[in-house]
């Protein structure tokens, strides 16, 4: 017979309890936590309505991650408790990309760091203090030209991290993110984020042809930077979100993370995109991206393309569309759910030559030696092999 674990404190629950005790050195450091985790909330939770009360059952999936806002300014960020014992990498690279030179780079997706905080919580811990983003994939994407300028920011991200020789290893769908900033105009709910700020209606927002969001790569807990000195990487293998990759099957032990980053995006690009909902057939507006997913997710790892080479076949199979297909139904739930205004807008938006895509100029993609190439493409045998 299991016993349901009842929080100490009515209002949190008890993955919370370590942020209510958290709770006065962030504020030390400016950042205020949602009114739930004010001292004085338990003693009013069985006032408040009913709404109010079910804001503040809201909590994430993960212990280790929560809002808060920044009192200088209301800026709403993200807080993430990382352990240097499970994770000891994950600020190192994170703050890596959040410096100069880096830091501001047009072509470094990498989510900034606002700061790094030491965790009262653990003694091996730290706080990282992130803008507070959402999922990349909602809403739903509109049209063929809106994944069109996601994917080649995710793209060019991905390859601004490999040439830093940083691979991220754990590039699926939970750990792409967009900036809400104009795409949801009014706010939004920070844990269940289809809602509004205030927990009461769906949460408004426009089209991303209206805003052209910025794409961020997140988690850099699994990632591992590596010195082309040494050759080719042969790291032990570990599983992330997505644990389909045939080089992570069988018996073996370890792989080179490059090419496993290729997979990675070509399956997601796959799976949400080309064939949504596990079709066997393409999606019609997106099958010009067939062969080069096909690419992306090929058995032998050394036989994929560099993250510089999927670039340039993205480009030149996107570079074929014209605007009537760029102005198509992006994903099949604005084809078959709600084709009547997406469709008016396509032909409104083609006739009125509005831009399919934002203003482009592509990432410099320099020829790679061999010895280069294979540093990205080849697994180097372990002493024990």
């Amino acid at each position: 017979m299991s016993s349901t674990i009842v929080s100490p404190r009515p209002g949190l629950l008890p993955g919370e309890m370590s942020w209510f005790r958290r709770r006065d050195v962030l504020l030390q450091h400016g950042y205020r936590l949602r009114p739930k985790f004010d001292p004085d909330f338990a003693a009013r939770y069985r006032r408040l309505d009913e709404t109010t009360r079910n804001e503040a059952g809201a909590q994430y999936f993960r212990a280790t991650i929560m809002d808060a806002v920044r009192i200088s300014d209301n800026t709403k960020v993200l807080l993430k408790a990382v352990s240097s014992r499970l994770h000891p990498h994950e600020v190192e690279i994170a703050q890596l990309f959040s410096s100069p030179p880096h830091l501001g780079h047009p072509r470094n997706h990498c989510i900034p760091i606002i700061e790094v905080l030491s965790d009262p919580e653990d003694p091996d811990g730290q706080i990282i203090v992130m803008p507070l983003l959402v999922r990349f994939t909602e809403p739903g994407f509109e049209t063929v030209g809106e994944i069109i300028a996601c994917w080649r920011q995710i793209f060019e991200g991905i390859h601004y991290m490999h040439e830093n020789f940083v691979a991220h290893r754990d590039c699926g769908i939970n750990n792409i993110m967009q900036d809400p900033t104009s795409l949801y105009p009014d706010g939004f709910h920070p844990v269940q984020q289809w809602l509004n700020a205030s927990y009461k209606g769906f949460a408004r927002y426009i089209t991303r042809a209206e805003c052209w969001p910025q794409y961020y790569i997140i988690d850099f807990g699994l990632s591992r930077r590596y010195d082309p000195a040494d050759g080719p990487p042969a790291e032990d293998i570990i599983l992330g979100g997505d644990q389909s990759p045939p080089e992570h099957a069988g018996d073996a032990l370890i792989c080179n993370p490059f090419p496993t980053d290729i997979y990675f995006l070509g399956n997601l690009l796959k799976d949400y995109f080309v064939y949504p909902k596990q079709r066997t057939w393409p999606y019609w507006p997106l099958r010009f991206l067939k062969p080069l997913v096909k690419e992306m997710t090929q058995k032998d790892p050394s036989l994929r393309p560099t993250i510089g080479e999927v670039i340039q076949r993205f480009d030149k199979l996107t570079s074929k569309l014209g605007s009537w297909q760029l102005h198509a139904a992006g994903q099949s739930d604005y084809e078959y759910g709600r084709p009547v205004p997406q469709r008016f807008r396509r032909i409104k938006n083609t006739f009125n030559k509005v831009p399919a895509l934002p203003p482009y100029t592509p990432p410099p993609v320099v020829p790679l030696s061999p010895e280069m190439r294979a540093f990205y493409t080849q697994t180097r045998k372990s002493e024990s092999q």
